[in-house]
């Protein structure tokens, strides 16, 4: 290649291995000198692929299928190297909450978000990261469990990850789910409470993965490892400070300026009830059974599609 291997990624606490593996002289280590792409939206992100500026990048499984597909207009040759993370989303609400807890599916859950609605005495105005997200068949899946359509019951926007926080502040919208560190700061804030999220709809799911274009087959190898010796760092938890220090800093001087406070809490299951695992794996069927299901009930692949996609 004429130029580094680029890799693109979004500023979620998700990212970290990247971050890590840039920082740490992980990448250096396997003889790699990537650039990291810090895009503005998961557009961008499908874009650069698709466009090939991108040779590589951190996505949910819905979008990198879709830019494979060639549904946001130009197909792309990409393949799963490995998993980065699973879980880790959030869904949170603006104002109060009627039971003071996470909401349970059936009549209780029905009931709470009736009240809420009340309170705003409209649609609620929920967003997403993007229509082709883990985070849509997430939300999905959370107001089927309590009665809610989603083509009826709700008015949907999409907005990056990071322009939630203002979104909520100004109440431009009214909740939304979103991964971290953004849902667990909005409550930190006070914008917001959490409603459920990853652990209480599809827990331990296939959150981000890395794919890769075919234009780096031979940089495979020292990727992979690369990344499975960040994950080892991101995972210990005598790291989530120094990785959490590392991810607010400006991305000028290395980082993602993401909330210091609200990423440390992503990083610790204990101090959060959505927690991000990174976990670095081969990507297998069974983790994108429920997701491909999910496309095709929603009209996003047909039949053929769903039975041939394979990872």
């Amino acid at each position: 290649m004429t130029r580094p291997l680029r890799i693109g990624l979004l500023r979620l606490t998700d990212s970290a291995p990247v971050i890590i593996a840039r920082n740490q002289g992980l990448f250096a280590q396997y003889g790699l000198t990537p650039e990291v792409v810090v895009s503005p939206s998961w557009s961008n992100i499908a874009d650069g692929l698709a466009w090939k500026t991108l040779d590589a990048a951190i996505i949910f499984p819905p979008l990198a299928i879709m830019t494979a597909l060639g549904r946001r207009g130009h197909a792309a040759a990409l393949r799963p190297l490995c998993t980065l993370s699973r879980g880790g989303n959030t869904l949170v609400l603006r104002g109060t909450n009627p039971l003071g807890t996470a909401w349970p599916p059936g009549t209780a859950g029905r009931q709470a978000f009736d009240a809420w609605r009340h309170t705003l005495g409209r649609r609620p105005r929920l967003a997403v990261v993007h229509m082709y997200s883990t985070h849509l068949l997430i939300l999905r899946r959370f107001l089927a469990m309590i009665g809610v359509d989603m083509d009826s019951g709700i008015e949907l926007v999409v907005m990056p990850p990071a322009d939630m926080i203002t979104a909520l502040a100004d109440r431009t919208i009214d909740g939304g789910c979103v991964g971290p560190s953004w849902g667990t700061e909005a409550c930190l804030r006070g914008l917001g409470f959490l409603v459920g999220g990853s652990s209480t709809i599809m827990p331990s799911h296939l959150e981000k993965l890395l794919v890769i274009s075919d234009t780096i087959a031979s940089s495979t190898a020292p990727l992979q490892a690369a990344l499975r010796d960040a994950v080892s760092y991101c995972r210990a938890p005598d790291n989530r400070h120094a990785i959490a220090q590392d991810l607010a800093r400006p991305p000028g001087k290395g980082g993602l300026a993401l909330p210091l406070r609200a990423t440390v809490a992503t990083l610790d299951e204990k101090t959060t009830p959505e927690p991000v695992t990174f976990i670095a794996e081969d990507v297998t069927q069974s983790d994108f059974e429920w997701i491909t299901q999910d496309m095709f009930d929603l009209g996003w692949i047909d039949e053929t599609e769903r039975r041939t996609l394979r990872v």
